[in-house]
């Protein structure tokens, strides 16, 4: 833990004592890791979303196909894929969260 805190060098925010250790005893984080893990954050939840929104449009699509063999294969396709879209932003989220965690 020392050397972590050490080797990334220090994070001022106003609430360290001299010794990088706040009053409650517990090492501060840098704002920097809260900032990155924010935009990360931000960022998959967009992507997040907007894979959600192509597997609404993609049901949609399933539904107002009516049996068209060819219309019905594309909105499975694409449901499939907004469904793969998710899962490895969902993956992407946790590996991120893991990695900045660990910094």
């Amino acid at each position: 833990m020392w050397l972590h805190f050490f080797a990334a060098g220090a994070c001022n925010n106003g609430t360290n004592t001299a010794s990088g250790i706040s009053g409650s005893g517990l090492p501060q984080t840098c704002a920097t890791s809260t900032t990155l893990n924010t935009a990360f954050l931000i960022v998959f939840t967009v992507i997040g979303a907007i894979a959600f929104l192509f597997l609404v449009i993609a049901g949609l699509r399933y539904i107002f196909a009516r049996g068209n063999p060819e219309a019905v294969q594309k909105a499975k396709n694409q449901i499939q894929y907004s469904l793969i879209g998710l899962v490895i932003a969902g993956m992407a989220a946790a590996i991120v969260n893991y990695i900045t965690g660990k910094l």
